[in-house]
């Protein structure tokens, strides 16, 4: 009779592979080099997670749990609009925003070679948000949306300035400023 999967198991590897992420880069993971990271064989990584591509989907989804649950409210004020900026796209002073930024860039830039389009949905999920604000503060349509794509390009290129450049880089501030051009757009849009 075979034995029943430890459930504790699989929070337990991937709270090793995230560890081990912050100091690898993705094209240096393999199954087998996870099982030496974890002291054994590729077995319980395949057996628990299938393949090397769901291991890295279940620690991306393990860093952006609570990220995944904000909502930006169309109707939201320029404060809660700066706070859904910087809590989606900034807070990369702490260790696991920054690795789950850095994995956004390596994966997005790749996603597409084999049929993946994660990172992509997500990124249409901002730009859907975004819009639905700018829609909701005056924009006309098809403003709205430009408006919406230019602040998370500029949000991605904050995070990515961070990443090549952290000393030189305030995230955060980025963000608050992308929030401020929002609505003064908003308000040029009203009249």
């Amino acid at each position: 009779m075979p034995r029943k999967p430890d459930p504790t198991l699989k929070p337990a590897i991937i709270e090793k592979v995230t560890e081990h992420l912050h100091d690898t880069k993705l094209e240096a993971v393999s199954v087998r080099s996870l099982g030496r990271v974890l002291g054994t064989s590729a077995y319980p990584i395949v057996y628990h997670f299938g393949s090397r591509e769901s291991l890295i989907d279940a620690v991306v989804d393990h860093l952006e749990r609570d990220v995944d649950v904000l909502v930006l409210d169309p109707e939201a004020d320029e404060d809660a609009l700066g706070a859904w900026l910087i809590a989606v796209f900034g807070g990369l002073h702490h260790r696991e925003r920054l690795l789950a930024a850095r994995l956004a860039f390596e994966l997005g830039a790749v996603e597409t070679l084999d049929g993946r389009d994660r990172e992509r949905l997500v990124h249409r999920g901002h730009l859907a948000a975004l819009t639905a604000w700018c829609s909701a503060h005056g924009y006309p349509v098809p403003a709205a949306a430009e408006a919406a794509a230019d602040a998370v390009r500029a949000a991605r290129g904050a995070q990515w300035a961070f990443l090549v450049d952290p000393d030189e880089t305030d995230v955060d501030a980025a963000l608050r400023t992308v929030a401020d051009r929002l609505v003064t757009g908003a308000r040029c849009a009203v009249g």
